[in-house]
């Protein structure tokens, strides 16, 4: 019985090694902000590695998503760091849905985000908060 015991429990020791190492901490203690910011990169990583559209939207929406929860389950920021986060949640949410993307609106939708977004930049935003969306329009109309 106290073999039995021990084996068990070097089996869960083993078991939840593996599963920390395959784990990626986003938030390790870091700011609400970092963590958004942390997202955001994933998802330009995610999207450069995509084999095709499918998994462009299903990589933007898991991370607006994961964003989404980060911010509920947290206290409120401070009032920057809330309008950069907002601003970034609202440009992804302004990319069409994969059932009306079409590559032929490419233009249209580049022009929406910097019309409605940044209106002062010419060729492409330079606001950090509005990239991670622009990259994602762009990514998905290659």
């Amino acid at each position: 019985m106290k073999n039995l015991k021990w084996f068990l429990g070097l089996v869960f020791l083993v078991g939840t090694a593996n599963a920390a190492i395959r784990e990626i901490p986003v938030n390790s203690g870091r700011s609400i902000r970092a963590q958004i910011d942390t997202y955001a990169e994933l998802l330009q990583k995610e999207l450069d590695m995509a084999k095709n559209n499918k998994e462009r939207f299903r990589a933007i929406r898991r991370v607006t998503d994961e964003i989404k929860v980060v911010r509920e389950n947290n206290m409120p920021q401070s009032a920057a760091d809330e309008a950069y986060m907002d601003l970034m949640l609202t440009v992804f949410e302004s990319v069409p849905t994969e059932k009306n993307f079409k590559k032929s609106d490419c233009s249209r939708y580049e022009y929406e985000i910097l019309n409605q977004y940044e209106p002062t930049a010419e060729m492409e935003p330079v606001e950090p908060a509005v990239k991670p969306g622009w990259n994602a329009i762009s990514s998905l109309c290659r």
